[in-house]
């Protein structure tokens, strides 16, 4: 019979931030009030080592969706590290794994352990440290630097730090309860809730045959890091929500950076492929409640369906060679004309096939209603 095993030190530490968190500051409160400097403390700590962990430890370390200039990189790092999530080649390693091992006994923080494993389990368990994968990684002066000095840093940045500013206005208490443990607190269980909720609810438009979610909800407690699903399929784009009005922080600060050349060779998946997820799930999903039919209702489906992917694999396939052929003007020469053309083939692409993704929902919908 196999039987858990955890780190004491770290349940320890893990379950009483929490309940200091719970306790401390509401009795701080109770007995000295509360002054303006203290939420506003919380509220630009969970922001900026939020986005440590989003922007930097995520999307730039761990996905390399983006590119980055050293002076960017060294300020990401000193704000990721106020997270307290481990270093850098920690925290990717675990992350990368994750990706490659998804939903098997091998992926660290699996959400078929169980939700309080995917949560926050897999970190207090006993296991042996494996870092592998991100050698990539450790030639960076940042992450080097990280590594050798990451508990002075990361106890300066997340306890000494909110002391010393709460001394300026007479309450280095409130600072270190407001400033230290409230906030690691949100900013340790909102990360957390990406390895378990945004694995357990949420839809899955772009891949059925995967535990990962996207939730708008979730998003906006995460930085944007609630569109999980599409993250999944597609990890090294730099966003995760790709609509205009998706709320994603991330994407936004990454991309405000890019304009002052901070951020460089930001990622992005072609329209074509997200379209081509999108039609593929749906498909899928069809496909299966038609196999599990013998009703002779249900076979004028089949036909539909077959109809819709051959003409979704000749639209793509034209869209393909559209872009080989767009690449190439892009790199000799600019021709308004040619681009012109190249884009209003595109829109006709994308409308074509929004419509053989809308004709495919409407089945699915009619589907599952007569079969309820």
């Amino acid at each position: 019979m196999n039987s858990t095993t955890y780190n004491i030190p770290k349940t320890v530490f893990l379950v009483g931030l929490p309940l200091a968190s719970l306790v401390g500051v509401p009795l701080y409160v109770y007995y000295n009030g509360v002054v303006w400097q203290e939420p506003v403390m919380l509220l630009i700590g969970w922001f900026f080592a939020g986005l440590g962990i989003t922007v930097g430890y995520h999307r730039l370390f761990a996905h390399r969706s983006f590119k980055a200039k050293p002076i960017t990189e060294w300020f990401i790092m000193l704000i990721s590290t106020a997270a307290l999530q481990n270093k850098i080649v920690n925290w990717c390693s675990d992350h990368r794994r994750h990706h490659r091992m998804l939903d098997t006994k091998d992926d660290p923080y699996s959400i078929t352990e169980g939700f309080f494993h995917a949560h926050i389990g897999w970190i207090m368990k006993k296991t042996p440290t494996i870092i592998e994968g991100v050698e990539d990684l450790k030639k960076k002066s940042c992450v080097k630097f990280q590594s050798k000095f990451y508990w002075p840093l990361a106890i300066s940045m997340c306890f000494i730090l909110p002391v010393v500013i709460g001394s300026f206005y007479g309450r280095p208490l409130g600072g270190f309860l407001w400033g230290g443990i409230l906030r690691v607190t949100l900013v340790h269980h909102f990360t957390y809730f990406i390895n378990s909720l945004c694995h357990y609810a949420g839809t899955r438009p772009y891949d059925v045959n995967t535990t990962a979610r996207d939730s708008w909800y979730m998003a906006l407690f995460t930085f944007g890091e609630g569109y999980h699903n599409f993250h999944h399929k597609f990890q090294w784009d730099y966003r995760n929500g790709i609509r205009w009005y998706d709320f994603d922080p991330s994407k936004w600060f990454i991309k405000i950076l890019s304009y002052f050349r901070l951020t460089y060779d930001l990622k992005k998946v072609q329209e074509s492929r997200i379209l081509k997820a999108r039609f593929d799930c749906l498909s899928e999903q069809v496909a299966g409640i038609l196999n599990e039919c013998s009703s002779v209702n249900y076979k004028k489906y089949l036909t539909t369906l077959d109809e819709a992917n051959a003409k979704v694999k000749s639209y793509m396939k034209s869209w393909r060679e559209l872009e080989r052929e767009a690449s190439k003007i892009n790199v000799l020469e600019s021709i308004p004309e040619k681009i012109s053309q190249i884009n209003s083939l595109r829109h006709q692409y994308k409308v074509k096939m929004q419509g053989a993704i809308n004709s495919l929902s409407v089945i699915l919908i009619s589907l599952k209603d007569s079969l309820a």
